[in-house]
């Protein structure tokens, strides 16, 4: 900008993301982990570390090597610090340092990264939710490759929906309120969840018990296996998982239970009964949980496969009462392979009528013979104790566990603990989000891929980070912010935040002087609460 000129820089929500990312000390944590190869390196790696980020929250979907672009009207000065210009944060300069980070590797730095957030929050959960997505991608890569030690990108069970795409998976472990990832990993398109479960445990549940505060495990049914289990039982980590409803022991408790023996929770809609069993040569607890909401959606699941099996046995039944039979158990056996085509319609009022039959027509002459005919006759029913009780199966599931269950009031807390795992679900969601980061991949190598899959989990990382932080601000000092109805909220999602931010910018004067634009109330309590106000005076 020359001198004399007025010139304005788009400022929006990216210093609320640079805060966050100085509050944590992304840059520094990044830099003393991979130290830059040259002392003339003008942006560190953790500088494009935080660039990436700033760029993946900006929400525009800008590729790497148009990253340069995205911070071409940003005040790179405010946000990343003195001396860094746009044309600095090229692909060549971001793809070393993708580089840099899988060559460290993305695992343990990512652990300190979280691990300086819970710090910088004062936060520390006990509960930690495993799943893991596949991240489809575009390219051959190393599909057709033998496996090494690098990642390998290669077709495997699409999540997305994608079976035509290779794909890398990743694996996180989210905190249970705010969604905040805790761990992750990167592993290849192949990978078996059950396999990769048991594997986290073993390499890093002490890691996790120690640096996050982590106490519980929560997974899906992919963790409840005999060997995941007795890795469990070694580590000093509680957990929960879904019991696999295909498991032996499983149905044949299921086909036990009544409802008469399960008890009402406190939340609504829901039963349930708690036993004690060994798997695996694990001691757990078992809850069996009776869904209301599930029972009707069985219903309604089941009632069109119902209406579609009486349309056909009705016609298949008229077939079989016109057939004839030489005796008497032939036309019984008939009847009883009818009735096992079915699942849920029989036979009532079964008779089998004999009859005579003879080879002239008219009236039967003395020396006439007759052969004997057997005919079914019979009408359809429906067995209504097996379709209610088949109801009644599938809207029954079980919920293992290490910990002591006592009573209700536990069983209540199990069920929302599982739950809970939706947070997990709700970061891959973000991840996925088209306006993150690059979420189609256009990188060469599968180092690359792994890296920035790093770089969008650490977008989550922020981005969650710093909901909890407004969140928190808001409540403790009974403040609030206007939803998108223009009613009050303590809870507002920082999208919602960053779209508040939109339109405020910086404006350059030609005395050199600067001046933030189109601040208002709202955002003024935001930042002072954040205390973020070097980022928008």
């Amino acid at each position: 900008m020359e001198t004399g000129e007025y010139a304005s820089k788009t400022l929006d929500h990216l210093g609320l993301v640079s805060g966050m990312c100085r509050d944590i000390g992304v840059a520094e944590i990044i830099d003393r982990c991979c130290p830059s190869e040259s002392e003339d390196q003008p942006v560190s790696t953790g500088k494009a570390v935080e660039a990436m980020i700033l760029n993946g929250l900006g929400f525009v979907n800008k590729r790497l090597y148009l990253v340069s672009r995205f911070f071409e009207d940003k005040p790179l000065d405010r946000l990343l610090g003195p001396d860094i210009t746009a044309e600095q944060l090229n692909d060549d300069r971001l793809g070393r340092a993708l580089d840099k980070l899988y060559d460290t590797g993305l695992t343990p730095l990512f652990t300190h990264l979280s691990s300086r957030t819970f710090d910088a929050l004062d936060y520390h959960p006990d509960r930690g939710h495993l799943d893991s997505t596949s991240m489809s991608v575009y390219g051959r890569y190393n599909s057709d490759e033998a496996e090494t030690s690098e990642l390998h990108i290669t077709p495997g069970y699409s999540k997305d929906h994608r079976p035509d795409l290779p794909q890398a998976t990743l694996q996180l472990i989210c905190e249970h309120l705010s969604g905040i990832p805790m761990h992750m990993e990167v592993l290849n398109g192949n990978s078996s969840d059950s396999e990769s479960f048991r594997h986290t445990i073993q390499e890093f549940g002490g890691q996790l018990y120690s640096q996050s505060g982590l106490r519980t495990i929560v997974a899906d049914s992919k963790l409840y296996s005999e060997a995941t289990l007795q890795c469990l039982a070694n580590s000093r980590l509680n957990w929960i998982s879904r019991v696999p409803g295909t498991l032996h022991a499983v149905k044949e408790l299921l086909s036990e239970i009544e409802l008469s023996k399960l008890e009402a929770l406190d939340s609504e809609g829901y039963h349930s009964a708690c036993y004690t069993i060994d798997y695996g040569g694990v001691d757990q607890h078992c809850v069996v949980y009776h869904s209301d909401s599930a029972h009707q959606r069985e219903r309604k699941t089941l009632e069109r496969r119902l209406t579609k099996e009486s349309d056909q046995a009705a016609i298949s039944l008229r077939k079989l009462l016109r057939q004839v039979f030489h005796c008497t158990e032939d036309a019984q056996a008939a009847a009883g392979q009818w009735e096992q085509q079915w699942k849920w319609h029989r036979l009532a009022k079964v008779k089998i009528i004999k009859d005579k039959k003879y080879s002239n027509p008219g009236r039967p002459r003395a020396k006439d013979q007759a052969r004997i005919e057997y005919r079914i006759q019979a009408e359809l029913f429906l067995d209504q104790d097996q379709w209610d009780r088949l109801i009644f199966e599938r809207s029954l599931f079980v919920l293992a566990t290490n910990q002591e269950i006592d009573d209700l009031a536990q069983q209540e807390q199990l069920l929302n603990d599982y739950k809970a795992q939706y947070s997990v679900e709700r970061g891959f969601r973000f991840i996925k989000d088209p306006n993150i980061v690059a979420s189609s991949f256009f990188v060469q190598k599968p180092s690359r891929v792994a890296a920035l899959m790093f770089i969008m989990t650490c977008c989550l990382l922020i981005y969650s980070a710093l909901q909890f932080r407004i969140r928190q601000a808001l409540e403790q000092n009974d403040q609030n912010v206007p939803d998108q109805k223009g009613k009050p909220t303590q809870k507002p999602t920082t999208r919602w935040v960053f779209q508040l931010f939109v339109g405020i910018h910086e404006l350059y004067l030609p005395n050199q002087q600067r001046m933030i634009l189109n601040l208002k109330a709202e955002h003024r309590n935001i930042i002072e609460l954040l205390d973020y106000w070097d980022f928008y005076s």
